[in-house]
C-alpha cells in the first residue's frame, strides 16, 4: 500500500511539474499576449495619448519605465512613437500605425549606439529618407 501511494505522489508531483513548465512557457517573451508584450504596449499607449496634440518637427527621444521612445513626425503630420528595444512580441512596436519618414543619420546612430534592436532598426531603415 505504501509503495502505490509512494508512485501516486510521485505521478502527481510529476504532472503538477509538467503543468508548471507549460504555463510558463506560455508566457514566453514570443506571445504577443504576455505580460510583459501588454506592458509594452501599455508604456506606448500612455505616452501617445499624453504627447498626442502636441506638435513635432523633428525625431525626440524619451526614456519611459525603462523604455527608450523615439516619436517622429508621420507623413500626416502627426506625433508617433516607437519603442526602440521592445523585449517581448512583437519586436517592432510602434503608435499609432502611420507612414513616416525617419533621417538616415538617426538610424545610423541608434546603430552605432546599440540603442535599437535588430528588428526596429530593420523596420526604420525600411523609413529612411
Amino acid at each position: 500500500m505504501a509503495a502505490i501511494r509512494h508512485s501516486v505522489r510521485a505521478c502527481l508531483i510529476l504532472v503538477a511539474g509538467l503543468h508548471a513548465l507549460g504555463l510558463l512557457a506560455g508566457c514566453s517573451a514570443n506571445d504577443p499576449e504576455s505580460p510583459q508584450a501588454k506592458r509594452e504596449w501599455a508604456v506606448l499607449q500612455g505616452v501617445e495619448s499624453s504627447s498626442r496634440s502636441v506638435p513635432i518637427a523633428k525625431p525626440e527621444f524619451l526614456q519611459e519605465q525603462g523604455y527608450e521612445l523615439m516619436s517622429l513626425p508621420a507623413r500626416s503630420g502627426e506625433r508617433i512613437w516607437i519603442m526602440l528595444k521592445p523585449v517581448s512580441s512583437p519586436y517592432y512596436k510602434q503608435m499609432p500605425a502611420v507612414q513616416y519618414d525617419v533621417p538616415k543619420s538617426v538610424v545610423d546612430t541608434l546603430v552605432r549606439e546599440q540603442r535599437v534592436s535588430e528588428t526596429a532598426a530593420h523596420v526604420l531603415r525600411s523609413h529612411q529618407e
